[in-house]
């Protein structure tokens, strides 16, 4: 029976893939297996979404260095595999790229709507991952999107206080993050971002050059609750997270005790 071109080509690809893994000591990994011309074509398009992600990771990764003089502690807290959510503060619109680079995960983020309506901007932040959601609502597409990341092994960046804070100091939780993992089960990294507020402000329209330091920090373990979340559940595990981000951040940074 003849072979097509393509499955001739998909044939090749498997055959070198397996060379080159018997002379490398079997290294190369079961995601980059080549499947069967049937799927060749997901296949491509994803091994292409990720190597864009890693071109703009290595991108953010060179200014922020030069920039920001980016440190990050704690990376030994990062679990080997998903799923788990990040849970970060947010003080500055820079956050969201200094949290994902930081990570040694690709990561999927919730950005405001209106971030991804714009032409260019939204394209690139839809090709690295970043799905909208509509802040102030239940968002279901949002929710459901989240849910989705989680359940098939995914790493998922949260921002519990909802919106950026206006003076740097850690708010408030929203619900969302908790709700999330506790849906899910999935544990949650708490995680600090140091002086960001400084560089990039909110009403700011010029960066500046300012250290920033990630602060990782150790897993919280949540249940999986199916059943209804009553109020004083997510209120409960709300605050148990952002304390732990609180933990990690500087007395500066952390919320004024009445």
């Amino acid at each position: 029976m003849r072979l097509s071109s393509t499955q001739r080509g998909s044939q090749r690809t498997r055959s070198w893939l397996a060379s080159y893994s018997s002379s490398r000591g079997g290294c190369v990994s079961k995601d980059f297996a080549v499947p069967h011309s049937a799927g060749l074509g997901r296949w491509l398009a994803g091994r292409v979404a990720d190597v864009w992600y890693l071109c703009v990771k290595t991108a953010l990764w060179a200014i922020c260095k030069v920039l920001f003089r980016l440190r990050i502690e704690g990376r030994g807290h990062e679990p080997a595999r998903g799923p788990f959510i990040v849970a970060a503060n947010h003080a500055s619109a820079i956050d969201p790229p200094i949290v994902g680079m930081s990570l040694k995960h690709k990561a999927a983020y919730m950005a405001k709507h209106e971030l991804l309506r714009a032409p260019v901007l939204g394209a690139l932040l839809r090709s690295i991952g970043v799905f909208p959601v509509r802040r102030g609502e239940p968002d279901r597409k949002a929710i459901r999107r989240s849910l989705e990341v989680l359940e098939s092994g995914g790493v998922l960046v949260m921002f519990p206080e909802g919106t950026r804070s206006l003076d740097g100091r850690l708010r408030a939780p929203e619900p969302g993050a908790a709700m999330i993992a506790l849906r899910t089960g999935a544990a949650v990294m708490p995680v600090a971002v140091i002086n960001s507020q400084r560089i990039l402000p909110k009403g700011a329209r010029r960066p500046k050059m300012q250290r920033v330091t990630v602060r990782m920090g150790p897993l919280i373990a949540v249940p999986k609750i199916e059943g209804r979340l009553d109020h004083e559940t997510l209120e409960g595990w709300g605050t148990r997270i952002i304390e732990a981000i609180e933990k990690l951040l500087p007395a500066d940074q952390r919320r004024i005790r009445q």
